[in-house]
């Protein structure tokens, strides 16, 4: 019987294979060489230690959002908010850097991330709750619940919070900034790769824990399998979907960390730039598996970074629709994949 995980492997691999031979056959039809398109991305991202640490720098947040998500999709939990749910966490760990400056550097970032954490999870719990006492898929809540907090977050923010005639905060005190890789390798000068991407490892590693080694991550995954059959074992389902979405989006949060202490110092309306939408196509491409959620991130950083260089051969939107069809080849081909096997009798 061959195993989940071959299986997984299997469909990915398929996955990719059939994304590469579409795009080669688009490029073709618009009359551009495939070899030197692919060529140049590939040049950009690793020709130098700025470009590899720009790379790195764009698949921190994608590492962190996708992990959260991860933790709602085990449950059976399809959370489109990540985008609001992270700008919320995201703005209150620039204001409570701010406001508290003249703490210690260890207190005043352990302070951020859990008032971000607490933040993002409480705006999470909204469609959780929605969903256990209405029955309204998360799905609807979610993405409405994106509009809103977006919004609020830009009336606080103009209103009590922004420098004046800006979108943005007042700048953190530099000595409560996370430091930047090119202070110790001058390999990756002149880019914006921070001490975030080591937060973003070591979360991947917890959360892989979390959810395969942890009693709280086996109830998860059973909620997720079957939450009818969970009821029957004694787990209590309407607690593990509070859960998971509180924990999945207060995760969220602290992709804001990469931008706010680790590069700009502040934040910005919009400097998310979809990250939240994103992060849900890195979480399916690596099956919801924290550890691969690192190099699914490290993949579409790639295609965002390297895509800015292709410019001057096609259209840089081509990259959008290099993600597009990633994740359409995901959902069609690990569905063929699994319905294979199915019929074999080998799942």
């Amino acid at each position: 019987m061959k195993s989940k995980t071959k299986i997984n492997l299997i469909s990915v691999s398929l996955s990719f294979l059939v994304t590469f031979v579409i795009i080669f056959a688009l490029l073709l039809l618009i009359d551009k060489n495939p070899f030197e398109v692919f060529s140049l991305i590939l040049s950009e991202v690793f020709a130098s230690g700025y470009g590899i640490g720009q790379t790195l720098f764009k698949a921190t947040p994608l590492i962190i959002c996708g992990c959260g998500l991860a933790v709602c999709f085990h449950a059976s939990l399809f959370n489109i908010g990540a985008e609001g749910q992270l700008n919320a966490g995201s703005f209150t760990i620039a204001l409570v850097a701010v406001y508290a400056g003249d703490l210690s550097f260890p207190v005043m970032l352990i302070l951020c991330l859990v008032c971000g954490f607490i933040v993002s999870g409480v705006v999470g719990l909204i469609p959780a709750y929605i969903k256990i006492k209405k029955d309204v898929s998360e799905v609807i809540s979610t993405i409405m619940l994106n509009f809103i907090i977006l919004a609020l977050v830009n009336y606080f923010l103009v209103d009590f919070f922004a420098v004046k005639s800006t979108m943005r905060t007042e700048k953190i005190v530099d000595g409560n900034m996370l430091f930047k890789l090119s202070d110790i390798f001058p390999f990756f000068q002149g880019s914006s790769l921070n001490a975030s991407f080591f937060i973003a490892l070591l979360l991947a590693v917890v959360t892989y824990i979390l959810i395969y080694k942890t009693q709280f991550g086996y109830k998860l995954r059973a909620v997720g399998f079957n939450e009818t059959a969970s009821k029957y074992i004694g787990i209590k389902t309407n607690k593990i979907i509070l859960a998971s979405f509180f924990t999945g989006a207060g995760i969220t949060s602290l992709a804001g960390i990469n931008y706010i202490l680790g590069y700009k110092g502040f934040y910005e309306f919009g400097f998310s730039n979809n990250v939240g939408f994103t992060a849900i196509a890195v979480a399916l491409l690596a099956k919801n598996n924290p550890i691969g959620i690192i190099f699914s991130a490290l993949l579409f950083a790639i295609l965002d970074y390297g895509g800015l260089s292709v410019n001057q051969l096609v259209p840089k939107e081509i990259m959008l629709v290099v993600q597009g069809i990633i994740i359409l080849s995901i959902l069609g081909v690990d569905r063929i994949v699994n319905n294979y096997f199915e019929k074999r009798g080998l799942v």
